[in-house]
C-alpha cells in the first residue's frame, strides 16, 4: 500500500510539473539595459519560477526578469552600471538549489 502509494505521488507530481501554459512576457530592454540569458535545466514549475524570479528581484540594477518555463532559461535584464553578469551569474547558480524540482 505504501509503495502505491509513492508511487501515485510521484506521478502526480510529475503531472503537475509538466501542465505549464506558454510564456507570454515580454523582455522590455532599453539601449542602456543589458540582457543575460542563463540556462537552468532542473526548472520545472511555478514554484520554481517563484523562487528563481524572487530571488533575483532584490538585486539592485535588475530592471526585469523572466524565468520561461518551456525553455528553461532565466532572462534578466539588469543596469551594467549598477551590477554585472558574473553577479548574476552566481546569484541564478545559487537560487538554482533552491527550486523544488531537482
Amino acid at each position: 500500500m505504501k509503495k502505491t502509494l509513492s508511487i501515485f505521488l510521484i506521478v502526480l507530481c510529475i503531472i503537475s510539473c509538466n501542465r505549464i501554459k506558454p510564456e507570454t512576457r515580454v523582455i522590455s530592454k532599453t539601449d542602456k539595459d543589458s540582457l543575460l540569458v542563463i540556462g537552468i535545466p532542473k526548472v520545472g514549475c511555478h514554484n520554481c519560477q517563484k523562487v528563481v524570479e524572487g530571488g533575483l528581484v532584490d538585486i539592485k540594477g535588475i530592471k526585469q526578469t523572466i524565468l520561461n518555463l518551456h525553455t528553461k532559461e532565466v532572462s534578466i535584464v539588469y543596469n551594467p552600471e549598477i551590477t554585472n553578469s558574473n553577479t548574476l551569474e552566481n546569484k541564478v547558480k545559487n537560487l538554482a538549489q533552491k527550486i523544488p524540482c531537482k
